[in-house]
């Protein structure tokens, strides 16, 4: 191993091919690729520090900062505060999801799509309702938090998911990402830190890069976070909130016990923590259980979206914030997007008041219990979550698996599947991941034929070390 002039340890030097018409930082970055498509770069190297980088190249500090930063945003490297900048667990899939793609017979278990096998049924319930919805409300301005009839009527349908909250402290947001963003932008500031699971929500990863906001995980087991764990994290970072799901965990599938539940709200409430509890898929849970939020409701914020349970064309996010924080938030949503759609809010008003609501998601249960129950058979033999009626499954492979490049040879064979790597908060899982939604094939004989080619391809995968393209 190198030293360099200043003793510090240079295990890697990048070969800089430079040419008048390309910048410095973009000929580092260049160089970082190369490096990780010839395999000299592995997941979770740790890349030298900026400054060393610099001193050894005879490069300005800026330079290798906004290589460095370019790197992250293509989801090459990963920086993890307090320990350094690592090769991510899957250089070269971005972080955003795999959304776009020309083949249009591609067999999709990727993305966690709404059943929309379910739609038929959904445009029904819609044209039944269409002749009660009130013009006065849905062709105006609302205020930025929605309609007061909109909340009152979410804050009686939310009882059912055991969150007892008035109207007034109900604010109506364009989805989840809407809703997630609006809290982020609005209670948090550069640098502030949030714990989450060590695998979490893509989209919350986004917008925490994009905000400078600093995502802490904390390992877990099948029982969810771990508390004791949190409660080092806690001490250590001293974190301003906590993301949680609790029902249904994108992308594991864990649902919290009630003692799980109880214990993180004692540590949240010692900690005076902000507790963000993403409700989007408890609606697929047959039995309801008492959300964290219920049981610290003056510092916590339930959020509860309709895309996944009924529609995207419904989309809409229910925030049940307490007291103190609804103002901040109004004036959040009056600067970012002044307001929902009156006209999707009268139309889940009205779903969810005729009992309609109820029923689609009752059908989409059902479908989630047959899917889930196929999964099962068919996947015999390897080792996946029991979750009998989630949007998704998670896998859990050999380590001699790659599930990055199970990611790109299933998608040669027509199958878009997801490494579990991109949920991944750290530099490198201990176990290779894949996260199959098997909601989103259109029918259940389509997701029949995408577990086939997966099952097939897994059974023969060969035990080699992965040689992938970067994206």
């Amino acid at each position: 191993m190198k030293l360099d002039q200043y003793g510090n340890e240079i295990s890697w030097i990048p070969k800089l091919k430079t040419r008048d018409d390309m910048p410095l930082y973009q000929a580092l970055v260049q160089a970082i690729q190369d490096d990780i498509n010839q395999g000299i770069l592995m997941r979770g190297y740790k890349m030298p520090p900026q400054r060393v980088l610099a001193n050894q190249l005879g490069l300005n500090h800026g330079t290798v900062t906004r290589a460095y930063k370019i790197c992250e945003e293509k989801g090459l490297v990963k920086g993890i505060v307090g320990k350094g900048t690592f090769i991510a667990a899957s250089p070269g899939l971005p972080i955003s999801l795999l959304t776009d793609h020309k083949d249009t017979d591609l067999i999709s278990l990727g993305m966690a799509i709404p059943l929309y096998e379910c739609n038929p049924l959904i445009e029904t319930f819609v044209k039944q309702v269409r002749d009660s919805m009130d013009s006065g409300l849905t062709m105006t301005y609302c205020p930025p938090e929605g309609h007061i009839k909109h909340r009152y009527v979410a804050a009686n349908w939310l009882i059912q998911y055991k969150i007892i909250v008035k109207a007034e402290n109900i604010l109506i947001t364009s989805g989840t990402q809407n809703a997630l963003a609006i809290i982020l932008m609005t209670l948090f500031e550069k640098g502030d830190r949030i714990v989450v699971d060590e695998y979490t929500y893509t989209g919350l990863i986004s917008l925490a890069s994009y905000m400078s906001v600093i995502l802490v995980p904390v390992l877990g087991d099948e029982q969810g976070m771990d508390i004791e764990e949190l409660k080092s994290a806690c001490k250590r970072e001293q974190p301003k909130g906590i993301y949680i799901m609790a029902d249904y965990h994108n992308p594991t599938t864990v649902t919290l016990s009630y003692e799980r539940r109880k214990a993180l709200a004692k540590v949240i409430a010692d900690n005076n923590l902000l507790l963000m509890e993403d409700a989007t898929f408890s609606f697929s849970l047959e039995t309801k259980i008492k959300p964290v939020s219920a049981y610290i409701p003056e510092q916590s914020l339930f959020i509860m979206g309709t895309s996944k349970a009924i529609s995207p064309a419904f989309r809409i996010s229910y925030i049940a914030a307490p007291s103190s924080l609804v103002e901040k938030l109004s004036h959040g949503l009056n600067n970012i997007i002044w307001m929902a759609s009156p006209y999707t809010s009268e139309i889940v008003s009205l779903l969810q008041s005729t009992g309609a609501y109820e029923r689609i998601e009752e059908e989409k249960i059902r479908l989630l219990k047959d899917r889930n129950q196929r999964f099962d058979e068919m996947m015999t033999g390897y080792d996946v979550l029991s979750a009998p009626t989630s949007c998704y499954r998670f896998l859990q492979l050999p380590g001699s698996y790659d599930d990055v490049e199970l990611e790109y040879l299933a998608l040669e064979k027509g199958v878009q599947i997801l490494s579990a790597n991109r949920f991944y908060v750290g530099s490198k899982p201990e176990k290779p991941t894949l996260r199959l939604a098997v909601s989103a094939p259109n029918t259940l004989e389509e997701l029949e034929t995408g577990l086939t080619i997966i099952k097939e391809l897994l059974d023969n995968y060969p035990r080699r070390k992965s040689r992938c393209p970067v994206l």
